[in-house]
């Protein structure tokens, strides 16, 4: 039986894992792929009251489940602690692989030199996923320390890229920037996009009204932020672009999703920031909301807001990005206001018609034309542009690149 073992930098807990790993785990255990999954414990362990559940799936589906802990804060560099604790359990493993088809699917970078171990002595294909914008934002360090970690794992990722069988991103953008920092050719870098789960959505008989009346929400046109809070992030230009149109409708209220855990110092102190932000911009808590819900029902929260909205700064390496919290709020039926440096996501606003583009080099004027009531009417609006982002669209890209894999 063949088999896929899958490399996940975050517990599977996590709502990130569950939201874009979780899916192609099932698939694969329903497609009758022996599966494996390998997941970090010790880090972004916020939703850990949700594993005794969790790990009853995978049991359930058959998916055999590895772990390994990797501490917050290590003596070795990252890429060679998870490395080096992968290679220590899975080699007698792996090293007898050729009595079964495998390959290994990984989503971060801190799995490289396992990945390029288990390719040269064992010859395992493997996928690679550099899924976030940490290999493009080298570039941009400037401290001698980062720079020197940064060349270090360009080496090893451009290395990696030409050695995978496929290399998987998420826009057409992230590949030619790939393709270009490494310059090479880019042949087997495939642009699979994130996806919402077309599993979870709600029925089209839900009640909205009394999820809304459940999150004290009900009368108000509710404005959603999700996900982190991070340096990345605009939000300070989100607070303002909602205090402006507060003023051309005061029901409109701000709601925000966060997550509850932070590995990053900078995070954590611009999230205790945000109310100082608020107060700024005179929202008080009668404008705004801070919370959080259980990633497996996050599509009931998210449908009961209107609207949303993601900021982000002008950085190329950001701008290249298809936020998982934007793919989500499509699956939900929300309409996204976004700036027009996010490139991938302006096209689909700007295709389906439904949201709206913010210039930060013409703010006032860009905000003066968003009309809250027509923003508002197009929620739960779907299209065919939006809908290639579901489930039901790109979990198939996967396991044909899966399949190839295993023919070749």
């Amino acid at each position: 039986m063949p088999k896929i073992l899958f490399l996940s930098e975050m517990p599977i807990t996590n709502g990130v894992i569950q939201a874009q790993l979780l899916p192609v785990l099932l698939e694969s255990a329903r497609l009758g792929y022996a599966t494996e999954v390998l997941e970090t414990t010790g880090r972004f362990d916020a939703q850990e009251k949700y594993r005794p559940e969790m790990e009853k799936k995978l049991t359930e589906t058959g998916i055999v489940l590895r772990k390994i802990n990797v501490p917050r804060f290590t003596f070795l560099p990252s890429i060679l602690y998870f490395s080096l604790q992968s290679h220590g359990l899975l080699k007698k493993q792996l090293a007898t692989s050729a009595l079964e088809p495998t390959i290994i699917y990984a989503r971060n970078y801190k799995f490289i030199p396992f990945l390029l171990w288990a390719n040269y002595f064992w010859h395992i294909p493997f996928i690679y996923s550099p899924r976030g914008a940490y290999v493009a934002e080298r570039k941009h360090y400037r401290k001698i320390k980062d720079l020197a970690y940064g060349y270090f794992i360009g080496l090893l990722e451009k290395h990696a890229t030409q050695k995978s069988f496929a290399t998987i991103v998420e826009t057409e953008q992230f590949k030619k920037h790939l393709a270009g920092l490494y310059q090479i050719d880019g042949k087997n870098i495939t642009v699979i996009p994130n996806y919402w789960d077309a599993s979870l959505l709600p029925e089209k008989n839900w009640d909205r009204d009394e999820m809304r009346e459940k999150l004290g929400l009900s009368g108000k046109k509710i404005i959603v932020y999700t996900g982190t809070v991070e340096a990345w992030y605009a939000f300070e230009k989100m607070v303002a672009l909602v205090a402006q149109l507060r003023k051309k409708d005061p029901t409109i209220f701000f709601q925000l999703f966060l997550k509850e855990d932070y590995a990053r110092t900078e995070s954590l102190k611009i999230m205790q920031a945000l109310p100082e932000i608020f107060e700024k911009y005179g929202l008080g808590k009668d404008a705004y909301a801070i919370s959080s819900y259980p990633p497996a029902e996050r599509y009931f929260y998210l449908s009961a807001c209107d609207a949303s909205i993601c900021l982000t700064t002008t950085a190329e390496f950001k701008t290249m990005m298809l936020y998982l919290k934007i793919v989500d709020f499509w699956g939900a039926g929300l309409p996204v206001i976004a700036n027009k440096e996010i490139a991938a996501v302006r096209n689909v606003i700007e295709n389906s018609n439904t949201g709206a583009v913010v210039d930060y080099a013409d703010w006032e004027e860009s905000v003066a034309k968003i009309d809250p009531e027509k923003l508002f009417k197009k929620s739960a609006t779907y299209s065919q542009e939006i809908e290639k982002y579901s489930s039901e669209k790109v979990l198939p890209l996967y396991f044909n690149l899966f399949e190839k894999s295993f023919q070749e």
